[in-house]
């Protein structure tokens, strides 16, 4: 049958009005089938897979009779009036608003558990299968692919093994989810339309445009440049201007040095390899080139750090332009400059803040795919979301908010037509096929890492889960503060604003929400605790969201929001001379450690006790970091004493170059693994050191030094 043809109702007004019927009942019966195959499982009869199905299609059709039944009473009246102000909502605002009332049910019911362990697939989907029988009825089309996530995560071990009580193969589950794909994919067929030309004609013009290519890329390269001269080059000297700024402010408030996880970085981005223990490798590539240029000092990282961030605020700039005018551009970004994700939190270089960057960017060339369906946007697009799931795998739901919002868009025949979406998903596979390739070869040990942080308590994922919500929201209480102030003082915007254009209501709600809410579905199924600088790189369209909510004069708001921008930018510069001493002062326990200082006594014993490069250092993870990075013997960190978490250090290398250890005297475990290298040469220096800031002193630290020199270098003669 002609999907198209029947689709478009051209078989008359009965196959019309069948079709109709069709899509308003495949979701509530999709439900119903994937609570049939859970029922299976629980060891039901046969007919309860078809009892399901029919009971769930029964409760849509007659949701959707009801809803449009018309004036047939009070009741009906009441309830349609009820219903009108969630059906006039966007598509994307209805999928929003359900995922994000079924993951706070499911994570409260976490919480309060009042079913019965036996029957506790009830608790997470049954919720589900209401919540899309109602977003059908309410107009929504996304309820089969959250129904779907939920399915799959439920049916597959050993998450849910305990709940299910029934061994399920992996097979079964991918078998499953594959089913349930293949029934969306059947469901959503009669919008779609056949991807090669239909005529002789559109050949022709297809050929024209490439015999034409050579000459359309000599204009593209002379606008560039002409571009380049009057946009790039100001806009260049700002972001850099920016991140020098609060890269100075770090170098002179942070008294104790950099953060571990910075570096872990460079540590990890010097030994040059596909992927490690925790993560993918690309941040840490990223740390590992820039150090092959610029000067290992502590104002450099911070450079990297917050020039990270200032690419992000200029792909928020660039992003924001494609949903609203320059006024917008500029409010944005400065209502961006009053949260500290782009300044305080990208001081942190880690695997969450390199998404920074990489985010907006993504977006912004994903939604400039849309527009125009080049393939040079779509390649970008694509490479940049490769990076992103090549730092973190947290990219996968930046991929998943465009695919979901490439669905909203009132143009996306055309773009699911083009060879727009499918270069992208190329790019983005072959910038991970080298990662992919080595999960197979190490035995998928990020995964397995993922694995042993998820599985915690149900009381705390949902205490978490509320932390989250209410942590993300209060970094937006000032640029909040701000507007409110503005329209307090000169009134609403007198002309409507007009956000996200051409593109539609729909397409923008995905955007500016999509990736909160698929971070909470994620994070609750997954049985995850939410951390809230996962969030750090998601809100680049926050700003647009408050803007249209509070619809503020603009122009006070850019006053408003400039003069608030300059007192925070005066503030920090007041302050960051005495936060070393006020951070020691008043936050002895978690400032004082001695990294820098430890790590220059620790270099120093061993220059004068073995005379050779250090190569190899193990022990506590900050002070053995710390080494690595003010060593300058290309010392490399022996992380936890575990060889298949640093495959750059052997055995062999340990015998030819030695090892030094460092450990807390209090910490049994270190002290153990480091005696496991010992040899009757090694000798051990306990050193204690004290960080001091103006008069005001840390906490004493004690640490043990082991020094097991090469195997080549004699023992030490007193």
């Amino acid at each position: 049958m002609n999907l198209e043809k029947w689709g478009s109702g051209h078989e008359g007004p009965g196959a019309a009005h069948a079709v109709s019927w069709f899509r308003a009942l495949a979701p509530s019966m999709m439900a119903g089938a994937l609570l049939g195959v859970i029922a299976r499982f629980q060891g039901a009869p046969r007919l309860a897979f078809a009892v399901t199905i029919l009971v769930s299609a029964a409760i849509g059709g007659a949701l959707h009779v009801l809803n449009h039944a018309g004036a047939h009473g009070v009741t009906v009246q009441r309830i349609a009036q009820r219903t009108r102000a969630l059906r006039d909502l966007s598509t994307a605002m209805q999928f929003m608003l359900i995922a994000f009332v079924v993951t706070s049910i499911f994570a409260l019911e976490l919480q309060f558990d009042v079913v019965p362990n036996r029957y506790g697939f009830v608790e997470l989907i049954i919720p589900v299968a209401v919540a899309s029988i109602l977003f059908d009825v309410l107009g929504g089309t996304f309820c089969a692919a959250l129904t779907i996530c939920y399915a799959f995560q439920a049916l597959a071990p050993p998450r849910f093994a305990p709940i299910l009580e029934a061994d399920v193969s992996w097979r079964v589950s991918l078998v499953t989810f594959a089913a349930a794909a293949l029934s969306t994919a059947i469901f959503f067929a009669h919008e779609s339309r056949r991807l090669q030309p239909a005529s002789e004609r559109q050949i022709d013009s297809a050929w024209r445009a490439a015999s034409h290519l050579l000459e359309d890329m000599a204009t593209s390269l002379q606008r560039s440049f002409a571009r380049m001269k009057t946009h790039v080059l100001p806009g260049a000297a700002l972001v850099l201007l920016y991140a020098v700024v609060w890269a100075a402010f770090a170098t002179i408030s942070t008294g104790r040095g950099l953060h571990g996880d910075s570096l872990e970085a460079y540590a990890w981005g010097r030994e040059f390899v596909f992927g490690y223990y925790k993560h993918p490798p690309f941040w840490s590539w990223v740390a590992g080139a820039w150090f092959w240029v610029m000067p290992r000092t502590n104002f450099s990282f911070w450079l990297l750090s917050e020039l990270n961030g200032a690419l992000g605020l200029a792909g928020a700039w660039a992003l924001i332009g494609r949903f609203g005018d320059r006024r917008m551009q500029m409010l944005g970004v400065l209502l961006l400059m009053l949260t500290p994700f782009y300044q305080f939190n990208a001081q942190r270089f880690n695997a969450n803040t390199i998404l920074l960057s990489l985010w907006p960017w993504t977006l912004y060339f994903f939604v400039r795919s849309v527009e125009t369906r080049l393939v040079r946007h779509a390649a970008l697009c694509g490479l940049l979301a490769g990076f992103a799931i090549l730092s973190k795998y947290f990219g996968a739901i930046l991929i998943a908010t465009c695919f979901f919002a490439a669905l909203t868009h009132e143009s996306r025949r055309r773009y699911f037509t083009s060879a727009a979406p499918y270069v992208s998903v190329l790019m983005a596979f072959i910038v991970f096929l080298p990662h992919l390739v080595w999960l197979f070869r190490d035995g998928f040990q990020p995964l397995l890492y993922l694995s042993n942080r998820i599985d915690v308590a149900d009381r705390a994922i949902s205490n978490h889960y509320f932390e989250f919500i209410l942590g993300n929201l209060a970094f937006f209480v000032l640029p909040a503060a701000v507007l409110l102030f503005a329209r307090w003082r000169r009134g609403r915007e007198v002309e409507p604003l007009r956000i996200a254009g051409r593109h539609g209501a729909p397409f923008f709600s995905v955007l500016a929400f999509a990736p909160f809410v698929l971070t909470l579905v994620a994070g609750t199924v997954g049985h995850a605790s939410l951390g809230i600088p996962f969030a750090v790189p998601i809100f680049a369209l926050a700003p647009l969201v408050l803007i249209q909510f509070i619809t503020p004069d603009l122009k006070a708001s850019l006053r408003a929001t400039r003069t608030a921008v300059a007192v925070v930018l005066a503030g920090c510069a007041l302050t960051a001379p005495v936060l070393p001493y006020l951070y020691l002062r008043f936050d002895t326990k978690h400032h004082s450690e001695p990294r820098e200082e430890m790590a220059d006594a620790a270099i120093a014993l061993w220059r004068k006790e073995v005379g050779a490069p250090l190569r190899f250092i193990a022990g506590e993870r900050d002070f053995q970091l710390a080494t690595v990075f003010r060593s300058r013997d290309n010392t490399s960190e022996f992380n936890n004493f575990n060889f298949r978490w640093s495959p750059w250090v052997t055995p062999e290398g340990l015998r030819l170059h030695g090892l030094m250890a460092i450990c807390r005297a209090g910490n049994d475990t270190c002290n153990e693994r480091a005696a496991r290298f010992t040899r009757p040469d090694t000798s051990l220096h306990p050193i204690t050191l004290q960080r001091e800031v103006w008069g005001a002193k840390g906490l004493p630290w004690t640490l043990n030094l082991y020094i097991i020199p090469p195997e080549a270098t004699p023992a030490r003669q007193d």
